[in-house]
């Protein structure tokens, strides 16, 4: 199974307020920073976007204001959604690609872990069910197979048949 380091995009620091008050410079930097993002780490779940754009506004939450407006600008930059079970996955506008690696570095929920890149590592194990379960959370250093892992885990194997 090949890997690789997961690639992180370079943030423009922004502030919360004046992206609430429409401020011009600050919607610019949060379509850079959401064209960086994308570009660089795709695909990416729309939780691991917003953890990411934590860090440019420095807080330790997302309100729904400010996700209606990154929704708004995601929209409006074309990038192609493709459903994850749980969440959805942002892919540039050129579309999906072939993922042919599992990322690493990265601590990510394994629900963040899209079907395509899954499928790297699940080929890799050559097991069913439960036993595939269990590898997979010990590959990504979860111990407990909660329902929400099991209900994710259940749909990628379904996914890379």
């Amino acid at each position: 199974m090949e890997t690789k380091k997961y690639e992180f995009a370079k943030l423009i620091k922004m502030d919360l307020n004046s992206m609430y008050e429409g401020n011009t410079n600050t919607l610019e930097n949060l379509d850079k920073n959401l064209l960086s993002i994308v570009n660089t780490e795709a695909p990416i779940t729309l939780n691991l976007l917003k953890a990411r754009l934590r860090e440019a506004f420095n807080v330790a939450k997302i309100s729904q204001k400010a996700l209606d407006i990154i929704n708004l600008h995601i929209k409006k930059l074309g990038f192609v959604i493709t459903d994850n079970f749980y969440d959805i996955v942002l892919w540039p506008n050129t579309g999906e690609f072939k993922i042919n690696y599992l990322r690493v570095g990265y601590d990510r929920q394994i629900y963040d872990v899209c079907y395509q890149e899954m499928k790297v590592l699940t080929d890799t194990l050559n097991l069913k069910k439960e036993e595939l379960y269990r590898e997979i959370l010990k590959y990504f250093g979860f111990e407990v197979l909660t329902k929400k892992a099991s209900d994710y885990l259940k749909f990628i194997e379904k996914k890379c048949k």
